[in-house]
């Protein structure tokens, strides 16, 4: 959040208002990446940055922390939270069934169109395989251009609600090293169901895909847990 954000015009003395922008404004820089679970955000940082008083910036806090995607820390202040593992599995759980529902509506219900943006995004995704943090962002477009495609405004919306739980996994941003190219495998398989119309085969690749993304997110945090215990023994 470097870059100073412009307040509503017609609301800059309206503390209702403000709160709502800065609430909106801290989430998206959640959902973004740019603060990450367990990191500490500064009030401070959050006024300077907006160009607004405290008494917003508290409040848009205290309703990111009543909805569970802050935390605040005697010694720290706010912090983003993080899943634990129990909550960890749930979500993959409930991912698994929605991107499967997903695939197979937009087997059913995607327009030429639809399936079109879904092949470029999919090129689009063998020209970032060097750069993983781009290829996770075009991974993103791929999942929102499958939800769109399946026509359903309530699994956008559930989608929507999801995206923002996933925010909150450490090292979800981020494509570990070796796994591009079976993540394009993967997304080759759900793309070319739909494209077949076949939602039966597309059901069953997305449910793989988010199936093999759980195993690599805890196979991914178990090194990041091991690498944190080796640095604290070494202290």
């Amino acid at each position: 959040m470097a870059e100073r954000k412009s307040k509503p015009e017609s609301s800059r003395n309206a503390t209702v208002s403000l709160s709502e922008f800065v609430y909106q404004e801290v989430l998206q820089a959640i959902r973004e990446g740019k603060y990450h679970p367990g990191e500490r955000i500064r009030e401070t940082e959050i006024t300077k940055s907006l160009d607004v008083s405290r008494t917003p910036v508290r409040e848009a806090f205290r309703r990111l922390q009543s909805e569970g995607r802050l935390i605040f820390e005697a010694q720290r202040g706010a912090v983003v939270a993080e899943l634990d593992p129990q909550e960890v599995a749930e979500l993959y759980a409930l991912r698994q069934q929605l991107e499967g529902i997903a695939a197979r509506f937009a087997a059913q219900h995607a327009s030429e169109a639809e399936v079109q943006a879904m092949e470029f995004i999919l090129e689009k995704s063998y020209e970032a395989t060097n750069d993983l943090r781009e290829l996770n962002q075009i991974n993103w477009e791929l999942h929102h251009a499958i939800y769109h495609g399946a026509h359903n405004r309530f699994l956008i919306k559930a989608f929507g609600a999801l995206s923002d739980s996933m925010a909150l996994l450490r090292g979800v941003k981020y494509i570990p090293e070796g796994r591009a190219e079976k993540l394009h495998e993967e997304h080759r398989r759900i793309v070319e169901a739909i494209r077949n119309r076949d939602p039966d085969a597309a059901d069953e690749a997305a449910q793989d895909h988010i199936r093999h993304s759980f195993q690599t997110h805890l196979q991914t945090s178990f090194q990041q847990r091991a690498k944190s215990q080796q640095l604290k023994a070494a202290l």
